[in-house]
């Protein structure tokens, strides 16, 4: 039910509303007056009377309440273990306090208890201490040097899930990759020396069993992608030798044409500046269409040529007339 307030309560909640927390509000109020107010009940009276508290949670203890409350704890904080202080401070003021908003408080303010947890020159009970064995377990222990029963000498071969043989390198590395390495690899390695970087060897005939040097090909990363890509990779050696031919030269004649006429997005650009800047006339579009108009290649993309020289032409060679007097212009391009 709604309950009735009178002007006695707005004037003692005048009094002690600001600075305070709706809680210890809420409790002042109803021991001074002998009620059960809900502290939600209260914030909204408070509230239709525009009345505000001005505390703050979140920025700290509020000066204007706490402060006795903070100049007790600076006085018995220095020397003392949180313990203590936590309860002095419940036998001084009636509440307590945990230890991590204790914590959180004294590292705010910069207080510091003076007390270590580890004296200066402390030694620990375990010092030199290899840690705890039950008597008797000695026997059980590895000896120095000791190997697994399980434990493969250098030289011996293994097979992959793959269905590739491996041979063991070293017996010291620590990483699996150093110590086993593929047969047919460091079969070609002793024949042609070291892989190059960023390159594999595979079997021409996919068969993992021919270890024959004329059956080991060195291909790319790259290659092989291509290869395995368009399933070029055969039963037959010289079918698969003639398909890495075939993919190498069509890598190179790609890289070759990066940022040329062939591959730009329209076909119908051409290259004209190969000294400088790189300069491209184009059909255009809406009311441009089938008209040539200048544009060249930025970080960005192809920007159109912004120039009062420079118009949407019928002929392409009036357009690319008017783009050569205006690379000259700029010194994109030499006379």
């Amino acid at each position: 039910m709604n309950r009735i307030y009178y002007a006695k309560h707005l004037r003692y909640l005048k009094k002690i509303f600001k600075g305070r927390h709706i809680l210890e509000i809420t409790k002042m109020f109803n021991r001074h007056f002998g009620m059960k107010v809900t502290p939600e009940a209260l914030r909204t009276y408070a509230t239709r009377n525009g009345l505000k508290s001005e505390y703050k949670p979140g920025s700290g203890w509020n000066k204007k309440f706490f402060q006795k409350h903070l100049d007790y704890l600076k006085k018995i904080i220095p020397g003392r273990y949180y313990s203590e202080i936590i309860k002095l401070f419940e036998k001084r003021f009636g509440f307590s306090i945990s230890e991590g908003y204790l914590g959180s408080l004294i590292c705010r303010f910069g207080i510091t208890t003076g007390k270590q947890h580890f004296p200066k020159g402390h030694i620990p009970w375990n010092k030199g201490a290899k840690g705890y064995c039950a008597p008797g377990s000695e026997k059980g222990w590895f000896k120095k040097g000791h190997k697994n029963k399980n434990t493969m000498p250098v030289g011996s071969e293994r097979i992959t899930a793959d269905g590739y043989i491996e041979i063991k390198v070293s017996g010291t590395a620590k990483k699996s990759c150093e110590r086993w390495k593929s047969k047919h690899a460091l079969i070609w390695q002793k024949a042609n020396g070291k892989i190059p970087k960023g390159s594999v060897v595979i079997f021409a005939d996919s068969n993992k069993r021919n270890f024959k040097l004329s059956n080991l090909l060195c291909v790319t990363r790259n290659e092989l992608y291509q290869l395995n890509r368009c399933g070029l990779i055969s039963s037959s050696g010289d079918m698969t030798k003639a398909a890495k031919a075939l993919v190498a030269l069509w890598i190179k004649k790609r890289s070759l044409k990066k940022g040329t006429i062939e591959n730009s997005k329209s076909k119908r650009m051409k290259f004209l500046d190969n000294t400088g800047k790189k300069i491209f006339i184009s059909h255009g579009s809406g009311k441009n269409r089938d008209r040539w108009i200048a544009v060249r290649e930025t970080k960005t993309g192809l920007q159109e040529l912004r120039a009062k020289s420079i118009k949407a032409r019928n002929k392409f060679e009036d357009a690319q007339r008017d783009l050569k007097e205006y690379a000259l212009l700029r010194g994109w391009q030499k006379a």
